[in-house]
């Protein structure tokens, strides 16, 4: 086990070293030191080896950011890295804990800031600590979550209220995720199957990457929704907001109004999309006849 004192810092654990492909050192430099005893590259190979990093003290925001994947950006397969190592904090955790995390576990004695990642609590094994798991690795595997949150039938329902971002990123599993309340950005990051079902709002970045599944909000989402998307199914009872469709591919939105970015366009929906968004979003016939197919 490693073990480091911390600070307040941010990004610990963070297999993206805060984007590292971005900002090439400027923000992060993954080979500087933590503490005097190893560095940030030093924490992640670790963790990838399947070994345990314990940190005393309070961290900042993006813990374990990407935790148990395999990243494409780094050359690597995009799988999850499935013997990834767990984290144990001895204090409190900052907002955005576990972002598109897939693997790992992340064990935290204190409080953790709202958004958090994409993580639900489970039984712990381990006495005076908080146990979280990725909702991904949930979906696929299922796993004791705590009340009020449920699986039923390998079908999770996350019914605590908790804001939460990147939500079942990755997920391949082809099972339900169902949100009672908000979610925030970047919900079905790089999803490829299964259901996401968001009963309120959404933040922006929704079903970013997307490459197949579904994705229901029934309240509205921001702006960006669908960037990048290369496949499934958006649909978005309210409206869909600006900038919509950025860099798509493929797939397919369906909203009553948004604002997509050339070459992408929108049209009405047709006889058997209209009958598809009044299923999906529980709406009149007549209702769906006033949504509209954005794509490719």
């Amino acid at each position: 086990m490693i073990e480091i004192d911390a600070h307040g810092e941010s990004c610990l654990c963070d297999f993206t070293f805060d984007f590292y492909w971005q900002h090439q050192g400027s923000r992060l430099d993954p080979d500087g030191a933590i503490s005097g005893a190893t560095t940030w590259r030093g924490l992640v190979e670790a963790l990838r080896r399947g070994e345990a990093v314990r940190v005393r003290g309070d961290v900042g925001g993006r813990l374990g950011s990407s935790l148990g994947v395999d990243l494409a950006s780094f050359g690597g397969s995009g799988a999850p890295i499935e013997a990834t190592g767990s984290v144990v904090v001895d204090g409190d955790v900052g907002p955005r804990m576990g972002i598109s995390m897939v693997r790992g576990s992340i064990y935290v004695s204190g409080t953790v800031c709202e958004p958090l990642g994409n993580v639900v609590e489970v039984e712990s094994d381990l006495t005076g600590y908080r146990k979280y798991r990725s909702i991904t690795e949930v979906l696929e595997r299922g796993g004791l979550v705590l009340d009020p949150n449920r699986i039923d039938g390998g079908d999770l329902f996350l019914k605590d209220g908790l804001l939460r971002e990147t939500l079942a990123a990755r997920s391949r599993s082809g099972r339900m995720l169902t949100v009672e309340g908000d979610a925030g950005m970047s919900a079905g990051i790089l999803m490829r199957s299964g259901s996401l079902e968001i009963m309120g709002d959404a933040g922006r970045n929704a079903g970013v990457l997307m490459r197949g599944g579904r994705l229901v909000v029934l309240g509205r989402c921001d702006d960006f929704t669908a960037a990048e998307m290369r496949g499934g199914e958006i649909f978005v009872a309210g409206d869909a907001a600006g900038f919509i469709c950025a860099k798509m591919t493929g797939g397919a939105v369906y909203a009553p109004k948004g604002r997509p970015i050339p070459p992408a366009g929108g049209r009405p929906v047709r006889g058997d999309e209209a009958a598809l968004v009044s299923k999906v979003l529980g709406v009149s016939s007549f209702s769906a006849m006033t949504y509209r197919r954005f794509g490719v």
